[in-house]
């Protein structure tokens, strides 16, 4: 991850100089308000959300105030490791960021939402009028992948190096080009190297970037496409990877990183844990989170929620969070 510039954010009334987007670290800050301060580290996906709904709504019910940063998951916890970094909460896509910072930083995890992976695409498109009849299935779903293969389509997607998303992107294809019987080399056709400067992007900018009419279409989660109103197809439950169900299917995809770790597919759950040791402010980010109203917010932003699952050391686990 690359450190962005210097920017000033009103938080629960203060003024709050942060890195935008990579880098940096919201420490100077915290040392103002320590222990009433949820510092929150993100993944990218998850930006409106937590600034726009859950971060106020968040202050307004409790003495707690509010930060937010984000990027890719992978990324965010390379740099909590690294101390680049000092969050009080991490809140990744799927728990596997999560144990890049385990065990000196926290050794357990909260599961309880996901949203579908989704295919957003520009209505200014060329191929527009195509994508909008395979939303309106007036046309096969599997017609979307040899659009995607067709040359001069330019596709977005995040780098799977170091996002789940970019991941799950790439196993979606695969487990696609599988399930339709689409001819050999299809993966490589759309996707291209793992990760194809042509088509890749960050996390936090390429749905401005398809907004602005410079992709045909790129990978989304729902909640983003909600957010951003962005025309979009979406993809079944044992390819969307939001269906804990569906977990059998998606354990038969798999992507090998540059690094030369092979991730085989997994449902993409957004997991939540305090980072260092729990402080009032950390817990209460995340009980107000798996509490009613933040279970609201998040079903109003386009997200599956469901009982909260533990990952890790249950016994480490806040008691405060064990009764939510």
């Amino acid at each position: 991850m690359k450190g962005g510039k210097m920017t000033a954010v009103i938080v629960g009334g203060a003024m709050v100089f942060s890195l935008a987007g990579c880098g940096g670290s919201g420490a100077p800050y915290v040392s103002l308000v320590k222990g009433r301060l949820a510092n929150v580290v993100y993944a990218g996906s998850l930006e409106y959300v937590n600034n726009e709904q859950v971060g106020p709504a968040f202050e307004k019910a409790t003495q707690f105030r509010y930060q937010g940063q984000g990027g890719g998951s992978y990324g965010m916890a390379q740099e909590i490791k690294s101390k680049t970094l000092a969050p009080n909460v991490f809140e990744s896509i799927g728990y596997a960021p999560i144990q890049v910072i385990e065990p000196k930083d926290t050794n357990w995890a909260i599961a309880f939402a996901a949203s579908p992976l989704v295919v957003a695409y520009s209505p200014t498109s060329r191929y527009a009028p195509e994508l909008n009849a395979i939303r309106a299935k007036k046309r096969p779903l599997q017609d979307l992948f040899t659009l995607m293969a067709t040359p001069g389509f330019h596709l977005g997607r995040t780098n799977p190096n170091t996002d789940p998303q970019g991941q799950a992107f790439y196993m979606m294809v695969e487990l696609a080009v599988k399930h339709y019987h689409l001819p050999p080399g299809t993966v490589g056709q759309i996707l291209g190297t793992l990760d194809n400067a042509k088509e890749v992007y960050s996390e936090e900018g390429i749905l401005t970037l398809l907004q602005s009419g410079g992709l045909d279409a790129s990978s989304a989660f729902l909640s983003e496409a909600l957010e951003r109103h962005l025309d979009y197809i979406t993809l079944p439950s044992w390819m969307n990877f939001a269906s804990p169900n569906k977990s059998s299917v998606y354990r038969t995809a798999s992507v090998t990183l540059n690094d030369g770790t092979t991730i085989s597919g997994q449902p993409l759950t957004v997991d939540i844990t305090t980072v260092g040791t729990p402080d009032k402010a950390s817990v209460g980010f995340i009980k107000f989170l798996l509490g009613s109203q933040g279970a609201a917010i998040m079903r109003q932003a386009g997200y599956q929620v469901f009982s909260p699952e533990v990952f890790g050391s249950r016994a480490d686990v806040p008691g405060a969070l064990k009764q939510s």
